[in-house]
């Protein structure tokens, strides 16, 4: 069947999963803000919330936003937790996994840190991409480390270890993860459709590297997108050089429709031949062979 065919499948899964199912994502609370400046604020503190089911993101997520009150940025660009007590406390309570409020609280400091350095989280990231290298990679990687490296008082005494409380927030491509997170801010941030934002002009989408959640990597083994068995960085940049081959200039365009199937139950997670037989993506699946 080939790659033309699994292209034109894939490319009508694009159109079928569109701006209607985004009631199923916590882009969709994003979406709700009209200023680009809360815009991104909301984005980053949603994709970092963005683990486990979606119900249960959206409500954490609804959480951290309700907390910041009307203006998510404004509440950034104003937060003081050296001196304020208050400002200090505003998250107590809060808890989704292995997150607290102190993790929230780290996280809105280190925003607003940025805000004071460069005036948004586009202008700090910049700071670190090249264009010319072959994907985000590279810049994203120095993204984490430089803002691992801002204050990280009163809410912590010392950066914690990896994998600890607030540093799941950051995780590194040079450690070998798939930063799934991360890249699902830069889709939402990067890419220009009806679906995602396209905010930051300044970056390509060719660059961009595919959100490795469990749902697309189950699927991307299943239909050839990738052989890799681990849900590392280099199985996320191998399933994203295979859909280059289908759109060079944006082969992440194929996420969000891919994590549907998934996460809807369109491709189940334990495969059955005869139960699997009316998914979209079935002929080329290694379950029908």
């Amino acid at each position: 069947m080939g790659l033309d065919g699994l292209k034109k499948t894939l490319d009508g899964l694009y159109e079928t999963y569109a701006v209607g199912f985004l009631s199923t994502d916590p882009l969709e609370l994003v979406r709700r803000y009209e200023d680009p400046k809360d815009q991104e604020i909301v984005g980053f503190v949603a994709a970092v919330l963005s683990l486990g089911r979606t119900e249960l993101i959206r409500r954490a997520v609804g959480e951290v936003l309700h907390r910041m009150g009307a203006s998510p940025f404004r509440f950034v660009a104003a937060f003081d937790p050296v001196p304020k007590l208050r400002d200090r406390g505003v998250f107590d309570g809060f808890v989704y996994r292995f997150y607290r409020g102190r993790d929230v609280g780290l996280l809105v400091w280190w925003l607003k840190q940025v805000i004071d350095q460069k005036g948004s989280i586009q202008s700090f990231f910049l700071e670190g991409y090249d264009e010319e290298e072959d994907d985000v990679g590279p810049a994203l990687s120095r993204f984490v480390r430089r803002m691992l490296a801002l204050e990280t008082e009163p809410f912590y005494g010392a950066l914690p270890l990896k994998g600890v409380g607030v540093r799941r927030f950051l995780s590194d491509p040079l450690d070998g993860s798939g930063c799934k997170r991360l890249n699902l801010f830069l889709r939402w941030m990067v890419r220009r459709d009806g679906l995602d934002l396209g905010l930051w002009q300044e970056v390509s989408p060719s660059k961009l590297v595919i959100p490795l959640d469990t749902h697309v990597a189950r699927i991307g083994r299943r239909i050839g997108l990738t052989r890799r068995s681990s849900n590392d960085w280099r199985t996320a940049l191998e399933i994203t050089e295979t859909l280059r081959r289908f759109d060079p200039y944006d082969p992440v365009k194929y996420d969000f429709a891919l994590c549907r199937v998934g996460m809807l139950n369109v491709c189940p997670a334990v495969p059955d031949r005869e139960g699997c037989s009316d998914c979209p993506v079935f002929r080329f699946c290694e379950v029908s062979g």
